[in-house]
């Protein structure tokens, strides 16, 4: 469960990266040039320390992959720039723990024990509590039911792919055999930028229809560019963040545990979203916090 701490900082890291790149480049080219420059660090570092390609289950990581980086990233992308990243990371982390631990159970046969579920649901809790009322101020009802549905879908979508990463770490024990993370990261990165290059596509073709090309949010003021967001969004998240998140995945047999634990980016993220976005937390988020220190102390120790 270690692992799965040191995620949920990359991952609080990586939300605010996600939003301002996204707001500097608009959803679709922002997701599309994060996975390429996590590729190419991957890549580099699979190839010439790693396995590459091998391994013996790379299908399922590349479908995996294409399902959590794919899919799950552009919605989340949509998602960001429409709630922001604090109501965004919100649902698709909660989301995500529900739904991973709801597949991990009926597909995987990974039921929870009941300290687990209590320890995990206090940690969601302490989330829930945490970032409600939402410090996102301003946002119109419609664009919070988009934002959110898009949020769900990634949820679902990481869902999946975490236990599809799940099983392929049970086929690579059954066999004896094992892979480096970083490996197992790159494979999957693969698969996702494949889709994620195939939905931006789609997305300029749609919108070049329409004659509304997908353009960045207008009069968004950054204190860095978005080249600088871009490369911390790839490191802290494709790079970092999934190669600690498999890591974790590895060693408990159902995710949703895993997730639980990462879902607390959601209010590691809050500092840096009040210093970008001015999203101020109300008295609710320390007692979150409180909550959510709690039922994580549980799972390490338990």
């Amino acid at each position: 469960m270690h692992a799965a701490v040191i995620t949920a900082f990359l991952f609080a890291l990586t939300g605010v990266c996600a939003n301002q790149s996204s707001r500097l480049l608009g959803a679709g080219r922002a997701n599309a040039w994060r996975l390429v420059v996590a590729l190419v660090i991957l890549g580099a570092w699979a190839h010439l320390f790693g396995s590459g390609f091998g391994g013996g289950v790379t299908l399922w990581f590349l479908l995996a992959g294409g399902i959590g980086f794919g899919l799950g990233g552009w919605c989340m992308f949509q998602a960001l720039r429409r709630i922001g990243s604090t109501l965004a990371l919100l649902t698709v982390e909660c989301g995500a723990a529900v739904f991973a631990a709801t597949i991990g159970w009926a597909v995987l046969g990974a039921a929870l024990s009941f300290e687990q579920i209590l320890f995990a649901g206090l940690i969601l809790s302490g989330v829930i509590v945490g970032m409600t009322p939402g410090p996102i101020p301003n946002l119109a009802r419609a664009r919070v039911l988009t934002g959110c549905s898009f949020a769900l879908a990634a949820s679902l979508f990481q869902a999946i792919s975490f236990n599809i990463s799940r099983h392929a770490f049970n086929l690579l024990g059954e066999a004896g055999e094992s892979i480096a993370f970083s490996s197992a990261a790159y494979q999957r990165l693969t698969g996702g930028l494949c889709v994620a290059v195939i939905l931006y596509g789609a997305t300029v073709l749609i919108a070049g229809r329409r004659k509304t090309p997908p353009e960045p949010v207008e009069g968004h003021v950054s204190p860095l560019p978005a080249p600088a967001w871009v490369a911390m969004n790839a490191l802290f998240g494709p790079v970092l963040g999934v190669t600690c998140m498999l890591w974790a995945i590895s060693l408990v047999e159902n995710p949703g545990l895993v997730q639980s634990v990462a879902a607390t980016a959601t209010l590691l993220t809050v500092p840096f979203a009040y210093a970008l976005e001015k999203a101020r937390p109300g008295w609710t988020y320390y007692l979150g916090c409180l909550l959510a220190l709690g039922g994580t102390a549980g799972l390490l120790f338990s």
